[in-house]
């Protein structure tokens, strides 16, 4: 048996090739130790770890990274002996913790990663907890081919949110005004997917996200955003701040949901409305860091390295410790980020290239994101 810590990973993004893998790297329990990354796409992270330094000690295997027991099967059969084993996929969060908790290392609760993803199940396990008041339904694409009697007969009132079941972020969302366009929305999404659809009640305020960090046994709130969307019926995000007086006030209510619904081990990123009357709306658990370069931004402003911090929690490093170490993990920096929305669509011809400005004690950075 050969020791190694152990990624999961599905697509390849910025968050997992420049933040985790080189603090996997760092933390290894031994210099000569491997990091072993499993994938379902062999060949694209092979090309994204080429020109990394210290390539030669990552090893890629390949298997149905949605299946734990077809992730442990692969473990056994090259004598891998696991001594950590982390994801920031979305979509892995329950089939890593089952690895990690078959190898009897630090784990999440694989209910909790399973239930969190599904917006259906999160929902029914709120309502259970007294915890989510809005109206909630699931209709499935079958629905539709018998006829539109499942719409005629919600149990909720328009307008609605139709989502997909298991979605990221806002992609495929839409506000529904009345039954003709909730039957548009689910024709067209049912066209290329088979996804259940959730349509809930909408739910009118102003939208925060909360950054925590957990051992397993203590969870601790590092700040949030407050966020600007587009105009209804699609919620594209325009501007984002960090700790707004919003963000301080519901802080700790907030946080006290997520405790009480199981969010425990590493670092999770959870999105809520509140409402004028101060009413707290949980919108969606995200059980991995906050992604679209903001994981990188948080690496900036803390005063500690983010994503080293996640790598440690996961190899048992309790709260108290970094605390003892860093201080409080509450990142009291301030910031902002801006997206410019082309108003139409099309492709950029000019604009400015990137650039990074040191302006006294404000860092101004202008990243292009598409052409």
């Amino acid at each position: 048996m050969s020791y190694a810590t152990v990624l999961i990973t599905h697509v390849v993004n910025d968050a997992v090739i420049e933040g985790f893998i080189p603090a996997l790297l760092k933390f290894r329990h031994a210099p000569d130790s491997q990091l072993i990354i499993i994938t379902d796409d062999k060949d694209a992270h092979m090309d994204a770890l080429i020109a990394m330094p210290l390539g030669a000690q990552i090893s890629i295997l390949e298997c149905d990274v949605f299946n734990p027991l077809a992730i442990i099967d692969t473990l056994n059969n090259h004598h891998i002996l696991p001594n950590l084993v982390f994801s920031n996929s979305d979509h892995l969060q329950a089939a890593t913790a089952i690895v990690a908790d078959f190898f009897h290392l630090p784990s999440k609760d694989w209910r909790h990663c399973l239930v969190f993803k599904d917006k259906y199940l999160m929902r029914t396990q709120l309502q259970s907890a007294h915890l989510y008041q809005a109206g909630y339904q699931l209709l499935n694409a079958k629905d539709l081919h018998l006829d539109t009697c499942a719409i005629d007969n919600l149990a909720i009132s328009f307008p609605l949110v139709a989502k997909p079941k298991q979605g990221v972020a806002s992609m495929d969302v839409q506000l529904c005004m009345d039954k003709d366009e909730l039957i548009d929305y689910c024709q067209n999404f049912w066209q290329s997917k088979t996804i259940p659809i959730l349509v809930e009640s909408y739910v009118a305020g102003r939208l925060m996200t909360l950054e925590t960090l957990g051992d397993g046994e203590r969870l601790v709130a590092v700040g949030g955003f407050e966020v600007t969307l587009t105009e209804p019926p699609h919620f594209v995000e325009l501007d984002a701040v960090w700790n707004t007086p919003l963000c301080v006030q519901y802080r700790e209510r907030c946080l006290a949901i997520l405790q009480d619904i199981g969010v425990g081990l590493g670092v999770c990123h959870s999105e809520f409305i509140i409402t004028p009357t101060g009413e707290i709306h949980l919108v969606e658990i995200n059980y991995r860091s906050i992604g679209d370069g903001r994981e990188f931004l948080l690496d900036d402003m803390a005063h500690y390295p983010w994503f080293d911090t996640i790598i440690r929690l996961h190899q048992g490093v309790s709260i108290a410790e970094l605390e003892a170490e860093y201080g409080a993990l509450t990142i009291s920096t301030h910031a902002r980020i801006h997206y410019i929305v082309a108003p139409q669509s099309g492709t950029i011809c000019t604009a400015p290239s990137p650039f990074n400005k040191q302006m006294q004690q404000t860092t101004i950075i202008h990243q292009p994101l598409k052409q």
